[in-house]
């Protein structure tokens, strides 16, 4: 319904402030994630952990995530994208500065489990508000756009992490974690919008007024009542919505994709750093190693949203994870060098991360609005699962 506003609109400042805050939130998201897997290391060490307790420890973070996409991201198809984004990131804050203070894994745990939740139920909004405000053109690549910014976060945090760790100690990490995700808070608070799309399908109270508002911004021609509403938006709320007549058969497949490529990837981002270091190299150079999957991420997601508007999304989707896999073997083969790890892992990076980056897209056109946020939460939700038994089984075998 807000296609027609995003198209005729003179000006795409609201779009770009749109993209740009939500940028800005994943970037936070993607260090507040990876911060427990950069700081592993030393946190193992003080607390003599074997691998097995570990791999609950990064599973604990990725089944909140899962839990929060399925159950609680649905509710920002009731309540708004907007009011979902601050209050999870409310609970972010809460839960790094938690976990600054554990002083053994029964307090970790559930400390990293609440910062999974907040992530795990923002997600959903976030791409859901960017889907929103963009034109059909160029929907695939905002999207990616906003979700490399995950990566770019877990890259900074990443080198961040290897510079003020080994001074500071792994507590330091999560109290500027807090720190930061408080004064981003503030900003998006006083800039975000509420999406247009769920104020003209939910039509809220002292609505019209919020949505004549943003039309104003985007050039076009305010409304004096309430238009229509759309076929594609009277499908069942809920999850009955994704399975009803030939939704099902693609929402199941969706789910498996989902699955199976992110038991992969999180394997890898969680474990590498570990597992470089345990090899016999300096803890900063195994930090490094994981940088590195997170960069290669990073232009990889961009590369598959800028090219899938004409290269299509699907096959290259299909592409991606297949020389993700063959990269897989090839990386737990190498005895080499740490430079050549490096350069595999960015590989490993771009190919496993811009794959299942791209299932973001897809969940996004594949529901209509009043059902968007709960097909991408149970997209992302299913997903989460593959994220929580493959760190899990990561280090049962690595034990």
């Amino acid at each position: 319904m807000t296609e027609k506003y995003i198209h005729e609109s003179s000006t795409s400042r609201i779009e770009v402030l749109v993209i740009g805050l939500c940028s800005m939130i994943n970037i936070l998201d993607g260090f507040d994630v990876m911060a427990i897997a950069f700081t592993a290391p030393q946190i193992a060490s003080e607390w003599n952990l074997s691998p097995e307790m570990l791999g609950l420890v990064f599973s604990a973070g990725f089944f909140g995530m899962a839990l929060g996409a399925i159950f609680l991201a649905p509710l920002s198809d009731r309540f708004g994208r907007r009011r979902m984004i601050l209050a999870c990131m409310l609970l972010v804050i809460v839960s790094m500065l938690l976990t600054s203070t554990a002083n053994s894994t029964t307090t970790l745990i559930p400390y990293r489990f609440l910062t999974g939740l907040a992530i795990g139920t923002m997600l959903p909004s976030l791409t859901s508000m960017t889907s929103e405000f963009s034109s059909d053109s160029n929907k695939n690549f905002n999207i990616s756009i906003v979700q490399s910014t995950y990566a770019i976060g877990a890259t900074i945090g990443g080198y961040i992490t290897g510079l003020l760790i080994m001074d500071f100690g792994w507590r330091f990490i999560f109290i500027g974690g807090a720190i930061l995700n408080t004064v981003i808070f503030v900003i998006i608070f006083l800039l975000l919008p509420e999406s247009l799309e769920f104020l003209l399908n939910k039509r809220p109270a002292n609505g019209l007024a919020k949505a004549n508002k943003i039309i104003n911004k985007l050039g076009g021609k305010v409304l004096r009542e309430w238009p229509a509403l759309a076929a594609d938006t009277l499908s069942k709320p809920g999850i009955k919505g994704l399975m009803e007549g030939g939704m099902k058969k693609w929402t199941l497949l969706l789910w498996l994709t989902s699955f199976t490529s992110m038991f992969g990837v999180y394997f890898l981002m969680s474990w590498i750093p570990k597992i470089i270091f345990d090899a016999g190299f300096p803890l900063e150079k195994a930090i490094w190693v994981g940088v590195c999957i997170n960069a290669g991420g990073l232009l990889g997601i961009l590369w598959l949203g800028y090219q899938s508007s004409t290269k299509g999304l699907r096959p290259m989707i299909v592409t991606f994870l297949l020389i993700a896999a063959l990269l897989m073997m090839l990386f737990g083969s190498l005895n080499t060098g740490i430079g050549v790890l490096m350069a595999c892992a960015a590989a490993l990076g771009f190919f496993s991360q811009g794959g299942f980056i791209g299932l973001y897209s897809v969940s996004a056109r594949l529901y209509s609005t009043n059902i968007r946020a709960t097909g991408i939460g149970w997209c992302i939700g299913v997903g989460r699962f593959g994220a929580i038994i493959g760190p899990a089984i990561g280090g049962f075998f690595i034990g």
